[in-house]
């Protein structure tokens, strides 16, 4: 993962209460840090900015079929 990833949560992100007002909907990441409890930054559409560990995302192919 990597800034500019387009992502969303994962089915573990799903499960976890702090991820509620994320789901069903699609962010960029836009900061990454080395350390630290939440390192990954996602800007989500419609929401704002929230901090994330690595299981709770997930990429989004570039080509969904739909």
């Amino acid at each position: 993962m990597k800034i500019g990833d387009l992502v969303e949560l994962s089915a573990a992100g799903r499960k976890i209460l702090y991820c509620a007002n994320t789901r069903d909907k699609q962010g960029i990441v836009i900061e990454m840090f080395d350390r630290g409890m939440y390192p990954i930054v996602v800007f989500w559409f419609g929401l704002g900015h929230v901090s994330h560990r690595r299981p709770t995302l997930k990429l989004i192919n570039k080509l969904q079929k739909k």
